[in-house]
């Protein structure tokens, strides 16, 4: 395993809340005024390697988080963001990031990717089987 800087650089003074599976800290780079991240404290990879009772304990914070959020500040809502497998920055590890929505915020204006063709059929076919 490389270096993860969830699993060895958080300091505890920086946690500011957490769950039997996950703390929460202030994203060192973030998108908007009260961007939280829930990091997990097993190094999990992808949302598939979590097991079920841990994922249970993540939206239990999450939804403490948005209610906090919602609940004790000017905020609209949140968008809770995560990225699972090759797509996870170098040395980090399963993470979702809560980010506070406030009117006007043109957050999905600043969203751009580079369109990519899937078979949209196949996929709608898949999600019936699930």
């Amino acid at each position: 395993m490389t270096h993860c800087i969830f699993c060895q650089d958080i300091q505890p003074e920086n946690i500011l809340a957490q769950s039997p599976h996950f703390f929460a800290v202030l994203d060192i780079d973030p998108i908007q005024e009260g961007h939280l991240i829930l990091i997990s404290k097993e190094h999990y990879m992808n949302l598939r390697e979590i097991p079920s009772a841990v994922l249970l304990d993540l939206l239990e914070l999450e939804k403490k988080m948005i209610a906090l959020l919602e609940d004790e500040f000017d905020v609209l809502g949140v968008s809770v963001i995560q990225n699972n497998g090759k797509v996870m920055d170098v040395g980090t590890h399963f993470h979702t990031h809560i980010v506070p929505r406030y009117t006007d915020d043109q957050f999905w204006e600043h969203q751009k990717v580079l369109p990519t063709k899937i078979d949209l059929n196949q996929l709608i076919k898949k999600l019936a089987l699930l």
